[in-house]
């Protein structure tokens, strides 16, 4: 079990992170405009970090307000499904209790779904020239920012996955010796 929850830290710093991007990256074009678009706006210091960020980074997902379809599906995903997931796992593994079947089905989606999300990110970062992205700055964003967002999360549904089936194993053994 200790290497259960040395993992449960290694995917709370991915969860966190998440929720740290979504909240302050992603989502903030759906916050009231009212909070955020203005200089005098209470949330304008999201605007200079999505600048600041996208300056140092090049990230194309972000270099531009409108995207294609497939990018504004993936971030209405993250709102609707990854957001509660992620303040969910958040809220659970940074917790000193071991996980329970209910935070390890929430691992299970949230590892599919971010997994799948980010996979589909560094293919389209892998399919730009040279024209369209520096090319250190697309090795950085490739291998240093979504790469891990692909890799992390899908080692974690499959853990949270074989976590669940331990516990049906010793259920089904705890019936039979009945």
């Amino acid at each position: 079990m200790a290497i259960a929850r040395y993992l449960d830290k290694v995917y709370l710093f991915i969860v966190g992170t998440q929720l740290f991007g979504m909240l302050a990256l992603d989502l903030v074009q759906f916050y009231p405009k009212g909070l955020w678009e203005s200089p005098s706006a209470p949330l304008h210091f999201l605007v200079t970090l999505k600048a600041a960020y996208t300056s140092y980074s090049g990230d194309p997902f972000f270099a531009e307000p409108a995207h294609e379809p497939w990018f504004q599906a993936c971030i209405l995903i993250e709102a609707l499904v990854q957001l509660p997931l992620c303040a969910y796992l958040a809220y659970k593994l940074a917790s000193s209790v071991s996980t329970d079947p209910r935070t390890e089905l929430a691992g299970i989606a949230f590892g599919c779904t971010t997994g799948f999300g980010a996979a589909i990110s560094c293919y389209h970062i892998a399919q730009l020239g040279a024209e369209a992205l520096d090319p250190v700055k697309k090795t950085s964003l490739l291998w240093g920012t979504y790469f891990p967002f692909t890799l992390i999360p899908v080692l974690m549904a499959v853990d949270m996955h074989f976590r669940i089936l331990a516990r049906i194993s010793n259920l089904e053994k705890k019936v039979k010796s009945q």
